[in-house]
């Protein structure tokens, strides 16, 4: 039996192009925000990326769309190292109470004078705010994406999602681990955004480098925070 790839598996899942990609996007964006268990969202992070190369491909070569797909799975996987060798989730045996205290702290949202638990149902009620918000503003002809076809009017969906719920999903948590899964659905938006405005090789290597630096950047401030957490903010 023949290992499927990743060209067969864009082939064997073009049913999916178009509005649908866009929704398990957007599905798996809003997954990575309630869940908090670091293997489920890892798990969705790549599904968000093997469903955006669906929605890449409407716009590059599919060759290209493979590589952000690649590129992707290879920040997951990196990602997933990282959680295992810090045993993510699980706080050190050395760790004193004034330093629990302190990570209980930083997981509550401030805003402004208020401070918010970041509970699973507070962050299910946020997601669905934020998701409706990015169906509404997609649908209306005035939110329409520059350089974005009309035709093509599903990828407004995918780009705000990706930005919109990255972004929320970066300022619920102070944990570097779960900041970057938010960092990479809002790089993901980003990209899917300009690929729409430019289709060149060299900004794909360009894009590709930041994503592989910044989920060093990530990995290392994880490992720095799992060592030292009440020092590091």
């Amino acid at each position: 039996m023949t290992i499927p790839t990743l060209f067969d598996l864009l082939e064997r899942f073009s049913y999916l192009r178009g509005a649908p990609a866009a929704y398990i996007v957007l599905l798996a964006a809003v997954i990575i925000i309630v869940v908090q268990d670091w293997r489920l969202s890892l798990l969705a992070l790549a599904v968000q990326y093997l469903f955006a190369g669906l929605l890449f491909v409407d716009l590059l070569d599919p060759r290209l769309a493979i590589v952000k797909v690649l590129v992707g799975l290879f920040v997951c996987l990196i990602l997933y190292l990282t959680a295992r060798q810090v045993n993510w989730g699980r706080l050190p045996v050395d760790v004193t109470e004034e330093e629990v205290v302190r990570l209980n702290r930083e997981r509550h949202l401030r805003v402004g004078a208020y401070v918010l638990p970041t509970t699973m149902p507070f962050r299910i009620f946020l997601a669905l705010m934020m998701a409706l918000v990015v169906v509404t503003l997609a649908q209306r002809p005035g939110y329409q994406l520059p350089a974005v076809p009309e035709s093509l009017g599903h990828l407004n969906l995918a780009v705000y999602a990706l930005v919109g719920l990255g972004l929320l999903a970066l300022a619920l948590t102070a944990e570097p681990l779960q900041a970057g899964l938010g960092v990479f659905l809002f790089l993901s938006g980003f990209e899917l955004f300009y690929s729409a405005l430019e289709q060149s090789i060299a900004m794909l290597a360009a894009l590709a480098a930041v994503n592989l630096v910044t989920v060093l950047v990530i990995a290392y401030l994880t490992q720095a925070r799992h060592a030292l957490p009440a020092l590091i903010d």
